[in-house]
């Protein structure tokens, strides 16, 4: 086994280069938005672990989405300095592209995403929003307060103040009564929480019945995906975001049964 110091360095320079790895995923979005734009716009909110390979698979959707009529845009947003600056990140680009001038807007939120976005669209109304999907998962959301308190100078170099913001601030559910919302939980855990199980064990059971998560909802699924493989499977799980845009329920084979808590 390496000293502490070396696997110091060595989980240092990892992170450092998976910082860059993830750096270079970019936004999305129309190369033209024409006079007369289409009905839909699909805004994808990523959190942490949105990459170079989560783009891609964001980017090979897009010529299918446009055939239903959904245009696809996903900023990159998250600013190192914290969550409020994130807000406004997001906020300009709601504004610069103009998301407004869509029929409807509909919204996926990962995880940072919906921290980021809940709060700002109560203060700035988005009059045409009319869903808003979030993904939830039992497991991973522990993930912010674990790199808080055991890798907190890891965190940091990788993300900034971001992480830490989503540790300490408790989540705010979107209350504005018109928009239809519904939540796709992760059954899943990531490699980072199978190997801080203990700690993430720590902070409570894992529950995962939908009124867990303690929001309102018209609909709820379970996808067996984790947090990265819902990344990089985006294009498991768009028959079923698709089907709740148009109708408001997700597809009546869906699977609505929480797993036994693990």
């Amino acid at each position: 086994m390496l000293p502490l110091s070396n696997q110091r360095s060595a989980g240092l320079a990892v992170l450092i280069g998976c910082a860059c790895l993830t750096a270079c995923a970019g936004s999305i979005k129309p190369a033209l938005l024409p006079e007369k734009p289409a009905a839909d716009a699909l805004l994808i909110l990523p959190g942490f672990g949105y990459s170079r390979e989560g783009e891609q698979t964001l980017r090979s959707m897009v010529a299918a989405m446009a055939g239903e009529g959904v245009d696809l845009y996903v900023p990159t947003y998250i600013a190192r300095s914290g969550l409020a600056q994130s807000r406004a990140k997001l906020q300009r680009f709601i504004h610069d592209h103009r998301l407004g001038k869509y029929e409807r807007l509909h919204v996926f939120a990962f995880i940072a995403g919906a921290w980021t976005f809940n709060p700002l669209v109560e203060t700035h109304t988005l009059p045409n929003l009319a869903t808003v999907v979030y993904d939830r998962s039992p497991f991973q959301e522990r993930a912010p307060r674990i790199a808080t308190e055991k890798l907190h100078f890891l965190t940091w170099v990788r993300y900034g103040s971001p992480v830490f913001d989503v540790a300490k601030t408790p989540y705010v559910p979107l209350a504005i009564p018109d928009v239809k919302v519904a939540l796709l939980v992760e059954t899943k855990p990531t490699s980072f929480i199978t190997h801080h199980e203990k700690t993430a064990r720590s902070y409570g059971a894992f529950r995962f019945e939908c009124d867990a998560f303690m929001q309102r909802y018209e609909d709820c699924i379970y996808v067996p995906l984790n947090h990265d493989e819902l990344y990089n499977r985006f294009t498991d799980v768009w028959p079923e975001l698709l089907a709740f845009i148009r109708t408001g329920r997700f597809s009546s084979g869906a699977n609505r049964t929480p797993p036994a808590t693990p």
